[in-house]
């Protein structure tokens, strides 16, 4: 028996010693490839694509997880774009983002976006109707995510969001608009429900232009 276990452990540890030197190589690779890559910063294998790379800014201490497809598009139907994708320090991303970008997302400090979520600026205007909107040229709207938020599973962020800070994203919600600092937005379309009110210190119901209802 125990000359079973040692066989297996000549066996098994060579593999988890290569898996980590695979690890360490792409951690370094990413450090290198990428416009800036924070340290302490993990993207969890596997990816499902990260193009653009260059164009793609990563603060420190971020988690990025499985599944992720960012994409920074310069080049589409023969057109040329300069996207910027800054994703602030301290930044959690759970598994299944999909990030489509060809002018501008920022996604500030600390923020948390869970499952499934996607962010884009781009949309294809159909304007053409013979045309296969899939292949229409895009048009661009940049999107910024404040500091702090919490964006909910299976969220959607349209070109044109803004978002202030210390925001909370409901689950299934799309956004496409503005929403101010220290707001929970929930919905499709997204309207604002909640806003914290410094005086009371609290969380306050709303209208969905944000003026205290209760």
């Amino acid at each position: 028996m125990n000359g079973l276990v040692r066989a297996l452990k000549n066996v098994i540890n060579p593999i988890i010693v290569f898996n980590r030197i695979c690890s360490l190589f792409l951690q370094n690779y990413d450090s290198f490839s990428f416009h800036r890559f924070g340290k302490g910063t993990v993207i969890s294998r596997p990816v499902i694509r990260i193009s653009g790379k260059k164009y793609i800014d990563i603060g420190e201490a971020c988690a990025i997880g499985k599944n992720a497809r960012i994409e920074a598009v310069c080049k589409y139907n023969d057109k040329y774009y300069t996207p910027s994708i800054v994703i602030g320090s301290n930044v959690c991303i759970n598994q299944n983002f999909h990030c489509t970008c060809a002018s501008s997302i920022i996604i500030g400090k600390g923020t948390s976006i869970t499952a499934n979520c996607g962010v884009f600026d781009i949309i294809h205007p159909y304007t053409d109707i013979e045309l296969n909107p899939r292949i229409a040229d895009i048009e661009a709207i940049p999107v910024t995510i404040g500091e702090n938020c919490l964006i909910g599973m299976n969220s959607v962020l349209l070109p044109g969001t803004t978002l202030g800070d210390h925001c909370v994203v409901g689950a299934n919600s799309t956004l496409s608009s503005r929403y101010p600092s220290y707001t929970v937005v929930v919905g499709s379309p997204a309207r604002i429900v909640k806003r914290y009110c410094f005086e009371t210190k609290e969380w306050r119901r709303t209208d969905s232009a944000g003026n205290f209802i209760d």
